[in-house]
């Protein structure tokens, strides 16, 4: 049986997609994780700029307190990117 390099081509094009789908599969994890992190830094950046300027002891309770929940969720996400990454290195 003979091929033709273009048929060659689409062959080998396809085999490498096979082989790399899981590396793929990695990257996009990867992006994905990396702009929620990056919205979170943004969202805490204003959080605590909110802070520094409300004069309101409650209302600033609430927003210190909403700091807390995002800052851990983004310490989550760090962790779970640098899991994500190690997979990628083996």
């Amino acid at each position: 049986m003979k091929f033709d390099n273009t048929l060659k081509k689409k062959l080998l094009k396809k085999l490498k997609s096979y082989m790399n789908a899981e590396a793929e599969q990695i990257q996009q994890e990867d992006d994905g994780l990396s702009k929620v992190l990056k919205k979170l830094k943004k969202k805490e950046k204003h959080l605590e700029s909110l802070i520094a300027s409300e004069r309101d002891k409650d209302e600033r309770e609430m927003l210190e307190q909403e700091l807390q929940v995002v800052h851990s969720q983004r310490k989550k996400g760090i962790t779970l990117l640098s899991s994500v990454r190690k997979k990628g290195k083996k």
